[in-house]
């Protein structure tokens, strides 16, 4: 019998099974990397975004603190009890938290009527008589020159400046006037964290995710498990003396302060660029424009979450903000 001799350099292919084995242990590969390079990508923008928010934190509260002890003229309010002198004295500290609450709201927009309402206080003084903080009159220019319009009214009227992202370009406009010596607020981001996403020429300091970073003066609203600032069992520091809002008299709220200390609130909306809370009031009038803890025409607080369960973080879940952040001096 004839014997075939094998060819010893002969090798044996791959079958078509186990190329097909392979490739999807490669594809299973390349997932497995692609996913851990897109997880320390989005690790990457919370870590950038939360540092944003610190820093912003810290520039803005180094003004915010300072209105505690900010000098303003007497304003030497009457009362029309002469029996009473103690009232006399309390109605001046009346209008002094009245004077530093509204010298925080004009020095310290976060929206576009902040700027369109002047000065409030006092009352007794006509309207044409009160000065305007100049710092207050800076941003006014401001949003002239940046919009392109004739003056500040118009700049609202023909929506040169847009309601989209008002309290982001408030938030610029601000971290813009802190000066400590040759230092700028804004020196602290780069030029990437900067955009103009509605193109309105007011520029925003962007989050991570490219999205502009939203600041709320006064969240009275956003209590609860996500703060680690707002404390109802506090006094006012705006007003130690309880003149404004002292200390609930209500048996089952009797530990809880009328006038809470509020710091001001600055978000990022997250992974999914949506924010689940209330963060604009409205209709916002002479009325209330000064009063920190007034709720919006449809009774709601600012800063209130939108699931309306402020202990039970579900779609909020991803905002990151300064008052979950552990900030030095104030954790």
């Amino acid at each position: 019998m004839m014997r075939i001799q094998r060819n010893p350099t002969h090798k044996r292919a791959f079958t078509l099974v186990e190329l097909l084995v392979v490739m999807a242990v490669l594809v299973l590969l390349s997932s497995l990397v692609l996913s851990a390079l897109a997880g320390a990508a989005e690790q990457a923008r919370e870590n950038r975004t939360r540092s944003q928010i610190q820093k912003i934190h810290e520039l803005l509260m180094s003004r915010y603190e300072d209105y505690r002890y900010r000098r303003v003229p007497p304003l030497k309010v009457k009362t029309t009890d002469p029996t009473n002198p103690r009232a006399d004295v309390r109605a001046r500290q009346r209008d002094r938290v009245d004077k530093i609450r509204e010298l925080i709201r004009m020095e310290m927009p976060s929206c576009r009527e902040d700027l369109q309402f002047g000065p409030q206080v006092p009352a007794s003084i006509p309207a044409a008589d009160r000065v305007s903080p100049s710092l207050w009159n800076r941003y006014r220019r401001t949003v002239v020159r940046r919009t392109n319009s004739a003056d500040f009214d118009t700049a609202i009227s023909t929506e040169n400046w847009t309601n989209q992202h008002q309290e982001s370009e408030c938030l610029y406009m601000i971290l813009e006037s802190i000066q400590d010596g040759d230092t700028n607020g804004l020196d602290f981001f780069r030029e990437s964290e900067i955009g103009d996403i509605d193109g309105d020429g007011m520029p925003e300091i962007l989050d991570g995710w490219g999205q502009p970073i939203i600041w709320i003066r006064w969240a009275p609203g956003h209590l609860g498990a996500q703060t680690d600032l707002h404390d109802q069992g506090s006094p006012d520091p705006f007003d130690p003396l309880g003149v404004r809002g002292g200390r609930n008299q209500d048996p089952p709220n009797s530990g809880i302060y009328t006038n809470y200390p509020l710091y001001p609130l600055i978000v990022s909306r997250g992974p999914d660029q949506d924010l689940h809370m209330v963060f604009r009031a409205s209709p916002i009038n002479a009325g209330t424009i000064n009063n920190p803890y007034a709720a919006n025409g449809d009774g709601v607080f600012v800063g209130t979450f939108a699931t309306g369960d402020a202990t039970l973080p579900t779609a909020h879940y991803d905002n990151i903000t300064n008052h979950q952040l552990i900030i030095g001096g104030n954790d």
